[in-house]
């Protein structure tokens, strides 16, 4: 299939792009934000915003099976887009009866865990939209996500910096921006709205065991920002975890180059498709390791001097996040092969015999041992009165062992279902090409001075990251044959 390589390719290079596009308007977006709001209300933006995200997940009841269906040459959104409609309204209720509780836990007012509900409505049902994307065209995601970037970044400017709505702010541009990104998102998949059809519905609900497990996941994964800030009694260490996170998961965007993978399973594909796949990660994902590592500290002087003390905490996230991007790569494969809502007359117990199945259920086990393991640090800090740091640094390394885990886990049930080989060769190229970047980068950041001024800072960050993806480049395209290859396809399919 020679067509279908350039497009798995392009797929994932277009959702590459446009996610590294948005560490700068997500970078400048960070930065207004955390200029303008104190330590205080930063942390708490990340406690509502993670809140927001429990009950938005919900819309993977829907969207899961929905996106399967699209890869498959089917017609869900609109199914799928009324059934979350109508998950919206229970879904606020719910939301306004933990108000009080979770305000408390964190030491706020009430009216600011109120705000998370500008956004609940709209992100569920931009959730299902992109859950049916991401079976069968990640590309309209990516567009769709480019366009919220650019929205947010201008209603920040206006809500947050110019008039200094605060908090309100925050959320009021997210969620607008949210709405135009839905917008393009339904519009960009409009040869798959169909009709509402209830027989499609009911057939997602016999399988409603496997995204429940996958909203039940997401739920107790996310429960380590939650628990943290109620064990520690503050939400100050959140500010500095949520820091060093906003620069570590610039690492894990390297993932994106396999969401063309799923998709191309769905309708067929095989191993060569992961190969393929899996080296162009690696020659993008690599560099994007090397460089969070040296230039972490200075990033993060971007977001607030006080930050940087947070650069340990950075440094042993982005490599957890580097190894938890692999289970992109295997969970793809997974679900990708996945038969068993292929039948018609699929039954609620074939679901539950089904392989992918076993695997959530194991990632569910897993993500429960992370917040375990996450709440036993959090006590620990608050009786050996561990600073607001320090509290974030032990957290990193539970992250790191859960990235680890479910890495094996994830392997362990891809490996019989597709057979690849892993590109030796290559990986070494990749990892003496990103040596030689940090090399080129070395001089220079020793030369320019930090600043915590931010356009100082900014100018010392941009031109180290001109001459480190330059050398990088130059280095890859000059040694590395596929890389050259990979590269003239992008750029014949771009320009096409």
């Amino acid at each position: 299939m020679p067509s279908a390589r350039p497009g798995l390719r392009f797929t994932g290079f277009i959702s590459f792009a446009v996610r590294i596009g948005s560490l700068l308007t997500g970078l400048a977006f960070s930065i207004i934000v955390a200029r303008r709001l104190s330590e205080e209300d930063f942390g708490a933006w990340a406690y509502v915003g993670r809140l927001v995200s429990y009950f938005a997940a919900t819309a993977s009841f829907v969207s899961f099976w929905a996106g399967r269906d699209a890869g498959r040459g089917r017609r869900p959104l609109k199914t799928a887009l009324v059934g979350s409609g109508l998950m919206v309204v229970p879904l606020s209720l719910a939301y306004l009866a933990v108000v009080g509780f979770s305000a408390h836990a964190i030491g706020r007012e009430s009216w600011v865990v109120m705000l998370g509900l500008m956004q609940l409505p709209v992100l569920h049902l931009l959730n299902t939209a992109d859950g049916v994307s991401y079976g069968h065209r990640p590309t309209a995601s990516a567009y769709a996500l480019a366009t919220f970037e650019v929205v947010k970044l201008l209603l920040a400017l206006l809500m947050v910096h110019l008039l200094g709505l605060g908090l309100f702010g925050v959320f009021a541009s997210i969620s607008i921006a949210q709405m135009v990104q839905l917008s393009v998102l339904v519009y960009l998949q409009r040869d798959v709205m169909g009709n509402v059809n209830l027989g499609d519905f009911l057939r997602w609900l016999k399988g409603f065991a496997i995204p429940l497990l996958g909203f039940v996941n997401g739920l107790v994964y996310g429960l380590d920002v939650f628990l943290g800030g109620v064990i520690y009694g503050s939400a100050l260490p959140l500010s500095y975890w949520q820091a060093a996170l906003t620069i570590a998961l610039v690492v894990s965007h390297y993932n994106n180059l396999v969401v063309g993978l799923y998709p191309a399973l769905l309708s067929g594909g095989g191993s060569r498709e992961v190969e393929k796949v899996f080296r162009f990660a690696m020659m993008l994902g690599t560099p994007l390791l090397f460089g969070a590592l040296f230039l972490g500290k200075d990033l993060l002087l971007l977001l607030r001097q006080a930050y940087a003390e947070a650069a340990l905490v950075l440094y042993v996230l982005a490599v957890s996040y580097w190894i938890g991007g692999l289970s992109t790569l295997f969970s793809s494969i997974v679900g990708g092969r996945e038969e068993v809502d292929r039948k018609i007359d699929v039954s609620f117990q074939d679901y539950l015999k089904s392989k992918l199945f076993r695997y959530m259920m194991i990632a569910l086990f897993l993500s429960v041992g992370y917040v375990s393991a996450f709440s036993v640090i959090t006590v620990v800090a608050r009786l050996g009165r561990w600073g607001p740091v320090e509290t974030a640094y032990g957290w990193s390394f539970v992250h790191l062992g859960a990235s680890v885990m479910g890495v094996i886990v994830g392997y362990l049930f891809s490996k019989g279902r597709v057979a690849f080989r892993i590109p030796w060769k290559s990986l070494a190229g990749y990892l003496g090409a990103s040596a030689l970047m940090v090399s080129a980068m070395y001089p220079l950041h020793v030369f320019i001075p930090p600043s915590s001024t931010a356009i100082l800072q900014l100018v010392r960050v941009s031109t180290l990251l001109v001459v480190g993806v330059t050398t990088y480049l130059a280095t890859v395209l000059t040694l590395d044959r596929e890389g050259r290859v990979m590269v003239k396809l992008l750029i014949t399919r771009l320009g096409s």
